[in-house]
């Protein structure tokens, strides 16, 4: 599957729930966990590189990261590509 839309939603809008939910929402083809408890994010992050939509677009690895909305930057870089 390739991506039709881009991921718009960056974290300095969000709460880590709102932003799980936003994915959830807009990508509900794909089996996204929904875990509102921002302490598991590296775990639905994780799921998320791995899932066939994503993982061509090489995402970060959330596992290298403290904070999620780090990581939430640096995914929408990867698959939306750079901004200028």
């Amino acid at each position: 599957m390739t991506i039709k839309q881009i991921i718009l939603l960056g974290p300095q809008y969000s709460t880590w729930e709102g932003w799980n939910a936003s994915l959830v929402h807009y990508f509900g083809e794909e089996p996204i966990p929904y875990i509102p408890d921002e302490n598991f994010w590296q775990e639905v992050a994780n799921n998320v590189v791995q899932l066939p939509t994503f993982a061509p677009y090489y995402p970060p690895d959330p596992y290298q990261y403290e904070k999620w909305q780090e990581w939430v930057d640096d995914f929408i870089i990867a698959v939306n590509g750079p901004t200028n």
